[in-house]
C-alpha cells in the first residue's frame, strides 16, 4: 500500500507540478515597471525604421531594478494590441553598457515551461519564475525576439533603454541596434515593447508605486530608490508608473493622446493597486486637466473639469486604496506659470492667467487637509511668493524638471513613508 500511495504522488506531481511562484503573488514584490500605453512605431517615428520592417526582430531593453532578489518573473503586456502577439524568445543577462551584456549570466525566460508564448489581445502574461539574481539599482538587459510584429501596438514609454535590431539576437553579446528614443518639442520617449514588469520573490519586502504625469516621468523613482538605499533601506521597490501627458479625469486627446494613456481613474487599478506588494502610492497627477482644456491645439477636443470633479475623482482613488489598506500620499499640483507648451513646434499652446491657476492653488489648498495618508508640499520650490512660478534651474520650460528640480522633489519624499 506504501508503495502504491508513493507512487500516485509522483505521479499527481508529474501531472500537476507546482505553481507556487509564477503565478502566486504572496511573495512577489515590484522591481522594475513601466505603465503600457496605446503607441504606434510606425505613427510617431514614421521611416526612422522602414529598414528594419516588421518581421524577424529584436528588442534589447536595459532597466534599473530597484529591489534585489534571488528569483525573479517578467511581465509581459498586451493591453492595447489589436489581435495575439507571439514572443518567440527572451533571456535576461547582467549589463556590460548599452547593447553588450555578460554573456555568461544569460538565461532564457520561460513561460510554462516554453521559451515562446502568444499574448491574446488584452492579455497580460507572467513568465515562469527564474532563479536569477538582481541587484537593486544595478542594470539589467531584457533581450525578446519576435518574428511577426504587425500588430504591435503596447508599449511602456519611460523607465528603460531599447535598442531594435533584425534576425534573432537575444544571445549576442552584443548587438548594434538603433535606440528607440523619440525626441521632439513633447520630450522624449524610451520605447519599450510589450515589457512592462520585473518582480522578485521577497517576503520580507513592498514596494511603492509613483504614479502621475510627465512630472513624474523622469528619474524621480530611481533618484528616490537611491535615497533609501544611502538611507539603508533595502526592502522597498519603487514602481515607475508615470505617463506624459496623462490626466485624472479624462483620457489622452489630440494628436498625441494616445501617448498620453487613459486617465488615472481607468488605469489606477492595473497601474497602482494591483503591482506586487504594493503597500504605498505617491500620486502626482491634475496639471494637465486643467491646462490641456485651455491650450490653443486642444480647445473642443480636450475636456473641461471642474475643481469639485478633480476633488471627487482624489477620493476615489484614496478610498480604492485604504479598502485594501494600501497607504495614499498626495503631492501638491506643481506651480506652472512661465509653461508656454510648444508642441510640435507650433509655437506658444497655451498662456499662464491667475484665472486658469486658481484652480489648481484650490486644489493644493484641499490636498493639504484632504483625507489622503499625507501630502507632499512643492509649494517651497517656487521663487516667489504668491507660489506661482517654480525656479528657474528646477525647470526646463516653466514646468518639467530638470535633474536639479528632479532632486529638489525627492528631497521633499520622506524615506520611509
Amino acid at each position: 500500500m506504501k508503495k502504491l500511495i508513493t507512487c500516485l504522488v509522483t505521479i499527481a506531481l508529474c501531472l500537476f507540478p507546482s505553481t507556487t511562484s509564477s503565478y502566486s503573488q504572496e511573495n512577489w514584490v515590484g522591481s522594475w515597471s513601466t505603465s503600457p500605453v496605446e503607441f504606434s512605431v510606425q505613427k510617431f517615428f514614421g521611416n526612422r525604421f522602414k529598414d528594419f520592417g516588421l518581421h524577424h526582430l529584436t528588442f534589447r531593453t536595459v532597466i534599473k531594478p530597484t529591489l534585489t532578489g534571488e528569483t525573479v518573473r517578467l511581465t509581459f503586456s498586451n493591453t492595447y494590441g489589436t489581435g495575439p502577439m507571439t514572443i518567440d524568445a527572451v533571456t535576461i543577462a547582467k549589463t556590460i553598457s548599452k547593447q553588450r551584456i555578460k554573456v555568461h549570466t544569460k538565461k532564457y525566460v520561460t513561460f510554462n515551461g516554453s521559451k515562446k508564448v502568444t499574448l491574446r489581445k488584452g492579455e497580460t502574461v507572467y513568465s515562469d519564475l527564474l532563479d536569477y539574481h538582481v541587484d537593486a539599482l544595478e542594470p539589467v538587459t531584457v533581450s525578446m525576439y519576435m518574428k511577426n510584429t504587425d500588430q504591435l501596438k503596447t508599449f511602456g514609454l519611460i523607465g528603460g533603454t531599447t535598442y531594435i535590431s533584425s534576425g534573432n539576437q537575444v544571445n549576442l553579446p552584443a548587438t548594434t541596434g538603433v535606440p528607440m528614443v523619440l525626441n521632439g518639442s513633447f520630450g522624449e520617449y524610451d520605447v519599450i515593447p510589450l515589457f512592462t514588469g520585473l518582480d522578485v520573490d521577497r517576503p520580507d519586502a513592498s514596494s511603492t508605486v509613483i504614479i502621475g504625469d510627465s512630472t513624474l516621468a523622469n528619474d524621480i523613482p530611481i533618484l528616490y530608490s537611491t535615497k533609501q538605499h544611502l538611507a539603508n533601506v533595502h526592502n522597498v521597490g519603487v514602481l515607475q508608473q508615470a505617463i506624459k501627458g496623462n490626466r485624472l479625469c479624462a483620457d489622452g486627446a489630440g494628436r498625441l493622446g494616445m501617448a498620453y494613456g487613459e486617465s488615472m481613474l481607468k488605469r489606477y487599478e492595473r497601474d497602482a493597486l494591483n503591482q506586487p506588494g504594493v503597500k504605498n502610492i505617491i500620486i502626482k497627477v491634475g496639471c494637465n486637466d486643467i491646462i490641456h482644456p485651455n491650450c490653443k491645439s486642444m480647445m473642443g477636443i480636450a475636456p473641461k473639469v471642474t475643481t469639485k470633479e478633480m476633488i471627487d475623482a482624489y477620493k476615489v482613488l484614496i478610498r480604492k486604496a485604504h479598502r485594501r489598506n494600501i497607504k495614499v500620499y498626495l503631492v501638491t499640483r506643481s506651480a506652472w506659470k512661465g509653461y508656454t507648451r510648444n508642441i510640435l513646434n507650433k509655437g506658444d499652446d497655451i498662456e499662464w492667467t491667475l484665472e486658469i491657476d486658481q484652480m489648481r492653488k484650490d486644489i493644493n489648498a484641499w490636498i493639504k487637509t484632504n483625507p489622503a495618508d499625507g501630502y507632499i508640499d512643492l509649494d517651497d520650490l517656487c521663487q516667489d511668493e504668491d507660489c506661482t512660478e517654480l525656479r528657474s534651474e528646477y525647470v526646463t520650460d516653466g514646468v518639467h524638471f530638470t535633474l536639479e528640480g528632479q532632486k529638489a522633489v525627492v528631497e521633499k519624499l520622506p524615506v520611509r513613508l
